[in-house]
Formats: structure tokens, C-alpha cells, sequence
């Protein structure tokens, strides 16, 4: 599992050793703003867990572990959106060339091993009122460099298999929140504010839909 120290990452971490047929979990992660040590506290207390402290850009800190896995979840990327539009290019190195990377080592050492990417739905881009709600076929229409660097990865994911018939998976999902999550982000920001009785901030309308 890559990008195992995040929010999404490490929750899934610790349902994951829950089940009793996990024989061995490896945890790579770079540890960048958001992929905190904290967050695999409980985790690597499982005696089937091991930490390997590395980037997906350099395929060399893991590749070795390519011979004993069946599964890869992608949960590494940069993900912060006004980030993205102050810096893409850490977006199109982390997201694109990184998934790129752990593409390559499956094809090259085992490509038995079934790729799942963690992907977003902002690949779609916005809808308006009018619009029908987003679908897996519908268009990609990425709005910033972040959900741009997403649908290229996806793209990428994609394009292994049908080219080397790799078994992969892309999952969209939409509006995450949970323990571990970082406080700027969406519902933790409301329910912090609220909480503080702060002045609830309110985006576009306040008549969005996002579920």
C-alpha cells in the first residue's frame, strides 16, 4: 500500500489488518505534509505490517517487494488543490510519474499483482444545476492541475491494461472525512468553525450537492 501514512491511507490500513486472511502488509510511504507518523501508530502493531519509508518516484526503496505481493492500492498523491495551482508540478511528478513508476515494476517483476489507484471524482469536473449526476463513463473534465494530474494517472492505470492486459481497478470517490483527516479541509474546516462558534464559511451558493 502506498501512501499508507495519510487520512484515507492509514483508516484503511487498520480495516484492513482487521481481517484474519492478511498475511503480510507493506506501508510505503515519503511522509510529506500529510502522511504523518502518528497516523500508523496502530497499524504497526500488527506484527504483519511493515513500514518502507520511501517516494513512488524511486522505484529502488521497494521494488523488491514486487516478488511477494498480489495487491498494490495507490492511495500516494498530492491532493490539495490550491496547492496544485501554487506548485502543479509536484502534482504531475507525485500523481502521474509516480503511479507511472509502480506501473512499470508491476509489469517488469509481476504482473499477476492487481493494481487498485485511489482516484477522485473532481476528475469530472463541475456540473451545473441542470446536469445529470456524474457517472464512471461520463466525460473527464478536470478544473485544476490537481484533478488534471488524477485523470492523467487514471488514464495511465488504464491504458497498462488494455496494453499488457494488467488487472487493475481506478475508484472515484467524493468528499472523504474522518479521524485523521487535516483540519483545512472541507468538513473538518465546518465542523471546526462550528464547534469555535466561527462564522461557517460558504462556498458559491450554499445550494451545492456534492452526495
Amino acid at each position: 500500500m502506498t501512501g499508507g501514512a495519510g487520512f484515507i491511507g492509514s483508516n484503511f490500513c487498520d480495516y484492513i489488518l482487521s481481517a484474519e486472511d492478511i498475511q503480510r502488509l507493506y506501508i510505503v510511504d515519503k511522509f510529506t505534509y500529510a502522511g504523518l507518523p502518528e497516523n500508523l501508530e496502530q497499524a504497526l502493531r500488527d506484527s504483519r505490517c511493515e513500514l518502507v519509508k520511501g517516494d513512488i518516484c524511486t522505484p529502488q526503496t521497494y521494488q523488491n517487494l514486487f516478488k511477494e505481493i498480489d495487491l498494490l492500492i495507490n492511495f500516494a498523491a498530492e491532493s490539495h488543490v490550491d496547492n496544485s495551482i501554487l506548485s502543479p508540478v509536484n502534482f504531475v511528478q507525485t500523481n502521474i510519474f509516480g503511479t507511472f513508476q509502480l506501473l512499470e515494476q508491476i509489469r517488469r517483476n509481476n504482473k499477476s499483482v492487481r493494481f487498485v489507484q485511489i482516484s477522485t471524482d473532481e476528475v469530472y469536473g463541475s456540473l451545473s444545476f441542470t446536469d445529470k449526476s456524474s457517472t464512471p463513463q461520463s466525460t473527464i473534465n478536470p478544473s485544476s492541475p490537481y484533478s488534471a494530474s488524477k485523470a492523467g494517472a487514471d488514464h495511465l492505470v488504464l491504458s497498462y491494461s488494455k496494453t499488457y492486459a494488467m488487472d487493475v481497478v481506478v475508484t472515484r470517490s467524493s468528499n472523504n472525512y474522518g479521524p485523521r483527516q487535516l483540519p483545512e479541509k472541507f468538513i473538518p474546516k465546518i465542523i471546526t468553525h462550528a464547534l469555535q462558534d466561527k462564522e461557517i464559511p460558504l462556498y458559491g451558493t450554499g445550494e451545492n450537492i456534492r452526495d
